[in-house]
């Protein structure tokens, strides 16, 4: 496994951004997604490329049912958030999350959504702080997108946020793991991988 974490707004990265290494999908998606989007699938091409030794206008990507990005050879998983751009690869599914820490008003809500009970109960006991909200946020997006599916989908993945770290419940939990992160300051990530 292995990751790379990108601050978008870091001015070395514009030599980065090529249009012509995209596709033309991606060109016209580019026209309404803007800048970022020609910086972010050109740095996930170039590093696709330099781990399968093709050139980065070689790469041809096809799309689960949710849209998540998929390439013959190699498992890899990106997220986006603010100005952090995290991509994640390995032999096997693979799935990252990186979120912008920030005062959500509805965080309750959505806890109640993307929690499993027992975690739901601890982080209401303990006064619903922040960085456990964003700590499970991010491992409900790692662990769905390991497996192509959707953030709804949360609860049928059950774990508990203890001491800064995940741990997985319940059938399957020895075969996968959560690893947290800190991609940059004001930030949290979570990717979800394969043990």
């Amino acid at each position: 496994m292995d990751y790379l974490i990108y601050k978008l707004t870091d001015t070395h990265l514009r030599t980065v951004a090529d249009p012509a290494l995209l596709s033309e999908a991606e060109r016209t998606m580019a026209q309404k997604r803007g800048e970022h989007y020609v910086l972010t699938r050109c740095l996930l091409r170039r590093e696709l490329a330099r781990r399968l030794n093709r050139e980065p206008q070689d790469i041809r990507f096809r799309y689960s049912e949710q849209g998540k990005p998929e390439c013959e050879g190699i498992h890899f998983n990106i997220s986006h958030s603010g100005d952090c751009f995290a991509m994640a690869f390995d032999a096997n599914p693979i799935g990252i999350d990186v979120e912008c820490v920030r005062p959500r008003t509805r965080m309750e809500a959505l806890a109640r959504r993307i929690m499993c009970p027992e975690q739901l109960a601890a982080f209401f006991e303990r006064g619903c702080p922040m960085d456990e909200f964003y700590a499970c946020w991010c491992t409900a997006e790692a662990l769905v997108k390991q497996v192509a599916g959707s953030i709804w989908q949360a609860k049928d993945t059950p774990y508990v946020y203890e001491h800064g770290r995940i741990h997985l419940l319940g059938e399957g939990a020895p075969a996968r793991q959560v690893q947290l992160f800190t991609p940059m300051p004001g930030y949290q990530g979570a990717v979800a991988l394969l043990s």
